[in-house]
């Protein structure tokens, strides 16, 4: 399958393919609580930042931004190598 990530990701649907599909599960779980709590981290930096704007909470945000994309489009990476596998 030709998939071209937005993000830079620390393998390929192809390498995906290749783990074990617990380890793939696992994966899939663990970027999933990483996420909840990216969000509710960036549920509190804009309340404060919409009280009180500062840079280095904007700048925060932005890189919480960034790191909650590459975080989902790797579930979907692997979630796609389940797909392939027949899972």
């Amino acid at each position: 399958m030709e998939y071209s990530p937005r993000y830079p990701q620390p393998f390929t649907i192809s390498q995906a393919v290749g783990l074990d599909v617990g380890m793939i599960t696992e994966e899939i779980a663990r970027l999933q609580n990483s996420l909840a709590y990216l969000r509710s981290t960036q549920a509190q930096l804009k309340e404060v930042n919409d009280e009180s704007p500062d840079p280095e909470f904007t700048k925060a945000m932005e890189e919480n931004d960034d790191v909650i994309g590459s975080q989902e489009e790797r579930i979907s990476m692997l979630k796609i190598a389940l797909t392939e596998k027949g899972i």
